[in-house]
This record gives structure tokens, C-alpha cells and sequence, in this order.
């Protein structure tokens, strides 16, 4: 289980890494069409480039899913299965407030962003199978 755990964080990162670079391709050019962004309602640089792409202090989302994940992968490594616990329930509950946003506020859905709230939610019930 701790296998799976290890597993998710290294995807997240990934993904999370992957919206970081799009982010930042978009940012420098304008005219970039990523691939996920497919129509006006399926858009991925839509939510990377708005306004709530940088909420916590002006870091990247992308950024803080990075470190996020990695200290998942960490918590994973070292058997740490209630913090990694309590890191997925938190993941989770900002997965529904970026959910939200994307939705009610960018009215866009990003492939990116549902592809990471499915991560946390399989985080969360991997890691609280383990308990």
C-alpha cells in the first residue's frame, strides 16, 4: 500500500509538473495552444493563466502541488501513513475549493486540475486503507 502511496505522489508530481511548464509556456507566449486546452469550456491554460493560479502567497498552484507531492512521496518512503493521512484529507478538501473555482468562477474544466483532484482522491483512499 505504501508502494501505491509512493506511486500517486510521483504521478501528481508529474502532472503537476506538466501544468508548471505549461504555465509558464503560456505565460511567455501568448499565442501557445497546449494540447488540453480543446475548446472554450476545455482549457487548461484558461485556469493556469487566471487570476486563482496563484493563491497561496503568489506561488504557483502547480509549484505547491510539486512540493505537496514530494512530501507525500517522503511521508510514503518513511511509513509516515497517518500524516500522509491527514496530507490527502487536506489535499482533498482543496481539491473541492479549486474545484469549485474552476467551475463557478472560470467556467472552464481543466484536464490538468481533474486529473489531480482524482490523484488526491485516490491518496485519500489509499491512505486510509492503511490506517
Amino acid at each position: 500500500m505504501l508502494a501505491q502511496v509512493a506511486f500517486l505522489a510521483l504521478l501528481g508530481f508529474g502532472v503537476s509538473a506538466y501544468g508548471y511548464f505549461l504555465e509558464r509556456k503560456t505565460r511567455r507566449n501568448a499565442q501557445y495552444k497546449a494540447a488540453c486546452d480543446l475548446s472554450d469550456k476545455i482549457s487548461c491554460t484558461r485556469a493556469f493563466t487566471s487570476p486563482y493560479a496563484k493563491m497561496i502567497f503568489g506561488i504557483s498552484n502547480t509549484v505547491i502541488g510539486m512540493a505537496f507531492y514530494t512530501g507525500m512521496f517522503v511521508l510514503a518512503l518513511l511509513g509516515l501513513t497517518k500524516l500522509a493521512f491527514l496530507g490527502a484529507i487536506v489535499a482533498c478538501v482543496a481539491s473541492i475549493g479549486f474545484a469549485y473555482i474552476l467551475i463557478f468562477k472560470i467556467h472552464t474544466l481543466c484536464l490538468i486540475c481533474t486529473t489531480i483532484y482524482g490523484i488526491n482522491a485516490a491518496l485519500l483512499l489509499v491512505t486510509y486503507n492503511l490506517q
